[in-house]
């Protein structure tokens, strides 16, 4: 899920661009980011960030967008753009091809995030109070709390907190809206292991809530 920093400082994990970089044309960056160049990935987000957040922003709804405004949106497309560069799987051969990849990450970046807000403002029964103390961190982060590091932070906090790969596994699908009986389905697994396995899940970070360890 369940993946910080804008405009120059809006893809913070994205490697800062050089002068000479900054003045190429758009084919030529395309050039240098198809041969693995994250310095070409990140002069041509910090010259089109702009663009690209204008097209966002109509993407997100009213109660999305208080809590995740389009240039979170945005530095979540940096960081998924800077690892296809890296690992080499640009494959676009002109600027429409690559405008098309930005959108299409651009799309699955709000998808996720709405997905997320929406499975914690709907939670019921004994789902609510992890719910609640989760959409209040993000808040709180998204409102820029010094500590708390922005919405994915919180997240990626709560991720890190469990034991193993599957507990992580159960959070994210679980955040991304699947049900218990699908989880289980994926995993390979019996749905009432799954079931205990989320009410485990839930009672830890409830503790490390309660802790202050989170």
């Amino acid at each position: 899920m369940l993946e910080t920093e804008p405009s120059s400082s809006t893809f913070r994990d994205v490697p800062v661009s050089v002068p000479p970089l900054a003045t190429m044309p758009v084919q030529a960056l395309l050039a240098r980011m198809r041969a693995g160049d994250r310095d070409a990935a990140a002069a041509f987000l910090v010259n089109y960030g702009d663009l690209l957040r204008r097209r966002v922003r109509g993407k997100l709804g009213a109660s999305v967008r208080r809590m995740f405004d389009s240039l979170d949106i945005l530095s979540t497309i940096g960081r998924r753009f800077d690892r296809y560069v890296r690992d080499g799987k640009l494959q676009a051969l002109d600027e429409p091809g690559l405008w098309a990849l930005l959108f299409r990450m651009a799309e699955a970046a709000v998808i996720d995030k709405v997905r997320v807000v929406k499975r914690l403002q709907v939670a019921e029964g004994e789902d609510s109070p992890v719910a609640r103390e989760l959409l209040a961190r993000m808040s709180v982060a998204e409102n820029g709390h010094a500590d708390a590091g922005g919405p994915e932070i919180v997240l990626e906090k709560a991720l890190a907190a469990l034991k193993t790969d599957d507990d992580r596994t159960i959070l994210t699908l679980w955040l991304a809206d699947w049900p218990l009986f699908r989880i289980a389905e994926a995993m390979g697994s019996r749905p009432v292991d799954v079931r205990l396995r989320w009410q485990t899940i839930r009672e830890h970070l409830k503790a490390r809530f309660q802790a202050g360890q989170m």
